[in-house]
C-alpha cells in the first residue's frame, strides 16, 4: 500500500481540509525506514500533504519550497494522526500538520508556484 486509509474527511472550505489517517504497518514507506524502528519518512509525509491537496482542494500547482518543516515526533506503524492542510492562496503557500491528538507530530508550509 502507498497511501494510508483515510479514515474521515472534514473540508471546512474549499482552502481547510482535515483528514484522519490510519498509518497501517503494511505501508510500502514503512519497509526498510528502519528495520528496527520502523517510522513514516518526513518526505512521504510532505508528499502526502502535495497529493491530498490536489485530490481533494483540486490544487494542481507545481512544488517550489518548504519553510518551517519540524519533525518533532515520529509517525508509527498501526497509528492514528489527523493530517490539517490549510491552503494560503495569496501567498501560494500550504500550511500543514500531522498530529497525534494535541501532540504535533510534523508541520510546515510548502511554497506552490502561483
Amino acid at each position: 500500500m502507498m497511501k494510508p486509509e483515510v479514515l474521515s474527511m472534514h473540508k471546512s472550505s474549499d482552502t481547510s481540509l482535515i483528514l484522519e489517517l490510519r498509518l497501517s504497518a503494511d505501508l510500502f514507506w514503512f519497509r526498510g525506514h528502519f528495520p528496527t524502528y520502523p517510522l513514516l519518512p518526513g518526505v512521504t509525509q510532505v508528499n502526502w500533504v502535495m497529493e491530498y491537496a490536489g485530490e481533494i482542494l483540486r490544487l494542481n500547482k507545481a512544488f517550489s519550497g518548504m519553510e518551517v518543516v519540524k519533525f518533532q515526533r515520529p509517525l508509527l506503524p498501526d497509528e492514528t494522526v489527523s493530517l490539517h492542510i490549510d491552503w494560503l492562496k495569496e501567498k501560494h503557500r500550504l500550511v500543514f500538520r500531522y498530529a497525534l491528538g494535541e501532540t504535533i507530530a510534523s508541520s510546515g508550509k510548502i511554497t506552490l508556484c502561483p
